[in-house]
């Protein structure tokens, strides 16, 4: 992964002398501002203990981090319900502790259910019904309020599970549920189109998984309400440097279908954001529509990076034939790739088998 350093910024900004004015330039104000994180943040997780409930061995709260989320333009976090801790993510379940904090850093909060969402024939009526009640306890045990959403994880391509099953376990998610909280559904395009049909869910986040059935007419089609763009951020300005690792998801809005995703505030109220500025984030994410997008520090230096087919990039300047990119999602471009190879967000290219091999980010 290429670092940033105050020589490289400086290299980059006499290169940027030397390039025609820019089409735009919007770093800073179309930052990702939605992320997902599998585990929270704290200083004591004991990854030897899975069998820990998830308030032991996750109480010393990494305040820099969450400080650090506030101020590069993060407004909300997605968190997990999920039926047990396990070794890699022994603090995924939420916790009322979890929630005031988030809230003490200005954060809004939503809630996403998964566990064990690649199981094979996992997805059915009787297990709808159990997972509901589950996260109808969970939501007593946080406060989470009346009306904001509850997404339900179906995180496999469709081989796994029949359509019928996913039928069956959004009826009974819908039963048990009644009207009082929203329902989403996070999943393939297929899977996202299968159950906006039947008309079981109002929120429809899509991962990504490009390659997953149905995914690429979904995006295309404009239903969908978020997407996750950018996974197992680890390494960026944001998520680097506090003291244990972190790893986080980012997520963009789809300004023409909402201007909320169900989070929720301190007093309960919905989150909900300024549709302008949801534009200029959604317009400033661009797929790459070759087998490989190769960036360079400066136009016309060796490779540093680069970013495989049906995956985005945060575009941050366009000069020229080039365009300034920001590959990890923190805000700071890493340089420069060619304009050509890049198509708008509203035009996701088919995934494809190349020899391109994804980055640690």
């Amino acid at each position: 992964m290429v670092r940033l350093t105050r020589r490289s910024l400086l290299a980059q900004g006499a290169a940027l002398a030397a390039l025609p004015r820019p089409a735009f330039s919007m770093l800073g104000q179309t930052n990702a501002h939605i992320i997902d994180m599998g585990n929270a943040a704290y200083f004591d997780r004991d990854r030897a203990r899975p069998d820990l409930d998830a308030t032991d061995g996750c109480t010393r709260d990494n305040h820099d981090f969450y400080e650090t989320l506030a101020r590069s333009g993060v407004d909300t976090v997605i968190r997990y319900y999920s039926d047990q801790n396990n070794a890699n993510l022994n603090c995924k379940n939420v916790t009322r502790r979890e929630r005031d904090m988030l809230h003490d850093h200005g954060l809004s909060l939503a809630i996403v259910y998964q566990f064990e969402g690649r199981k094979k024939n996992r997805f059915t009526g009787d297990r709808g019904s159990r997972d509901a009640q589950f996260c109808l306890e969970r939501a007593r045990v946080i406060g989470q309020p009346e009306g904001s959403t509850l997404y339900f994880g179906v995180d496999s391509d469709a081989q796994l599970n029949t359509d019928q099953g996913v039928l069956d376990y959004f009826r009974a998610v819908n039963r048990v549920l009644g009207n009082r909280f929203d329902i989403g559904i996070y999943a393939a395009g297929a899977r996202c189109r299968l159950i906006q049909n039947a008309g079981l869910a109002s929120r429809f986040w899509v991962p990504e998984a490009p390659a997953w059935a149905g995914t690429h007419a979904y995006l295309n089609s404009g239903d969908w309400h978020l997407f996750q763009n950018k996974t197992n951020i680890n390494l960026n300005s944001v998520t680097d440097g506090h003291g244990q690792p972190i790893h986080i998801d980012t997520n963009i809005v789809n300004p023409d279908q909402t201007t909320t995703i169900g989070a929720f505030n301190r007093d309960g109220s919905i989150r909900t954001y300024d549709r302008q500025r949801l534009t200029a984030i959604a317009d400033a994410r661009y797929w790459v529509n070759g087998d490989k997008a190769t960036v360079h520090r400066s136009p016309g230096d060796p490779e540093v990076a680069h970013i495989c087919v049906a995956r985005t990039v945060h575009v941050t300047g366009i000069y020229g034939e080039w365009a300034e990119v920001d590959i990890d999602e923190d805000g700071l471009p890493e340089g420069y790739t060619r304009l050509d190879g890049l198509t708008p967000l509203r035009q996701m290219p088919k995934w494809r088998r190349s020899s391109c091999k994804l980055m640690d980010i």
